[in-house]
């Protein structure tokens, strides 16, 4: 008995660490870029990313933020907890890979100085004023860490607020509102007719050069759309535990469209809706295959950034080039705002380039969830936003961010923030406060701060 004791006694500690460094292994890869973003990309304070966001999800992570060891050189981050470590390098129009020198990325020329004012924006209606104090408002608890929130009624500012050390030129993530803003991307691609949403998923990605151990296991049925409406049936464990496929996609320091196709399938397609960050990134890698060896950023500056008045947003690639769709785009809080009026254009038929069809496509109910379109979320049951109209729309990312458009209000409200806890960001009823108050008054007059 005593033998069994110590030989459980023994596999119980070696389980404790293997999962202890499991976590550990990953936590430096999500530190390590998180940290290396916020300085390089946002330009805030490194003190500021680990307090704010570090820091505190490590805290969930068998209480890894005891072991947290961060530094800052000229161009990369390196953060080492317990045994592992993991460093970040940055590159000018790129912003920062994990484990590696970023030298698969192409070399472009382009990108233009940042050139938004620092006029500051602000309503003359209390009531709007009010609901954007509801949103900066924190509990008792804390850590709804809101950081900027902005309103933008009929193309225009109406107002906006911003939380020390951010401002109207900080980029910020928009983790999985990527998602969003990609699938735009593959709607201007499928407009030229240089994608189709019926493309077959292992047919397109072997031709492009995919490995059979890659593809064996995806089902020659999976198409453009399935992925984009969350339905490839693909195995992808999507929990953000040490370990998991989603986890090992984004830190692991691998191609990243290659993770869930490589898990193959656990459904067949199209057979129900299972939200996957490893399918948009699929999408990204057959988007980015369209560019005829264009790197991404300069297609993305030409096509998007020019054209729409964007303050030179910045969008990371993976260890192999390939931008990652589903999570790392920093966008300042006013280009966000322009890239949902650009929904919104679309949506009414107003832009050139992306077309209605589309957009109106992207914001159907999928076959597959009644919630979501292709990478959009949707307010048909009135769950989010109760007080808002049907027919509203969001992009929605991790911590709290999120672009939501109303079509008929010609309203785009935005919110970003570091919130561990999402259930503390309460965008519903100050929304909808919002939206009620522009309403009910034609001709919205606006205070310019200088």
């Amino acid at each position: 008995m005593r033998r069994i004791a110590l030989a459980l006694g023994s596999l119980i500690i070696a389980a404790f660490f293997w999962t202890l460094h499991s976590a550990a292994s990953i936590g430096v890869g999500y530190s390590a870029k998180q940290l290396c973003s916020g300085v390089f990309v946002s330009q805030l304070p490194a003190e500021f990313i680990l307090e704010k966001d570090i820091l505190p999800r490590m805290a969930t992570i068998a209480g890894m933020d005891r072991f947290v060891d961060a530094h800052v050189g000229e161009r990369e981050a390196t953060v080492n907890i317990l045994t592992a470590s993991a460093t970040a390098h940055y590159k000018e129009r790129y912003g920062c890979t994990l484990h590696g020198d970023a030298q698969a990325l192409t070399e472009s020329e382009g990108g233009g100085d940042r050139i938004q004012s620092a006029v500051r924006y602000r309503s003359d209606n209390p009531l709007i004023e009010q609901a954007v104090d509801a949103l900066f408002t924190e509990s008792e608890e804390g850590g709804r860490n809101t950081l900027a929130v902005l309103v933008m009624h009929r193309g225009e500012i109406v107002t906006e607020r911003y939380a020390a050390p951010v401002d109207s030129r900080t980029r910020l993530q928009g983790w999985s509102m990527n998602k969003s803003l990609m699938a735009s991307f593959v709607g201007v691609q499928v407009g030229r007719g240089l994608m189709d949403l019926s493309w077959p998923v292992k047919a397109r990605t072997q031709a492009l050069g995919a490995t059979a151990d890659v593809t064996q296991n995806v089902s020659a049925d999976m198409t453009l759309k399935g992925l984009m409406t969350m339905a490839s049936g693909l195995d992808f464990d999507e929990r953000y535990l040490p370990g998991d496929d989603v986890t090992q996609m984004l830190y692991g320091g691998v191609p990243m469209w290659q993770v869930p196709l490589a898990q193959g399938q656990r459904v067949d397609p199209g057979e129900e809706f299972v939200y996957s960050s490893g399918d948009t990134n699929v999408v990204s890698y057959l988007w980015q295959s369209t560019l005829d060896d264009e790197p991404y950023v300069d297609w993305i500056d030409r096509d998007v950034n020019q054209r729409l008045g964007l303050d030179d947003p910045l969008l990371e690639p993976d260890i192999s080039g390939v931008q990652v769709g589903s999570s790392f785009a920093y966008l300042t809080a006013r280009d966000w705002a322009r890239i949902g009026q650009w929904w919104l254009d679309a949506w009414h038929g107003r832009d050139s380039l992306l077309s209605q069809e589309w957009q109106r496509l992207a914001v159907t109910p999928s076959e597959t969830a009644d919630f979501y379109g292709l990478s959009f979320w949707l307010n048909t049951r009135l769950s989010d936003y109760p007080d808002l109209p049907a027919n509203t729309f969001h992009a929605g990312g991790n911590s709290g961010q999120f672009v939501v458009v109303v079509p008929e209000a010609e309203l785009v409200m935005v919110r970003l923030g570091l919130t561990l806890n999402e259930s503390a960001v309460g965008l519903a009823q100050p929304f909808a406060s919002i939206y009620q108050a522009l309403s009910a008054q034609a001709n919205l007059a606006v205070n310019v701060d200088q």
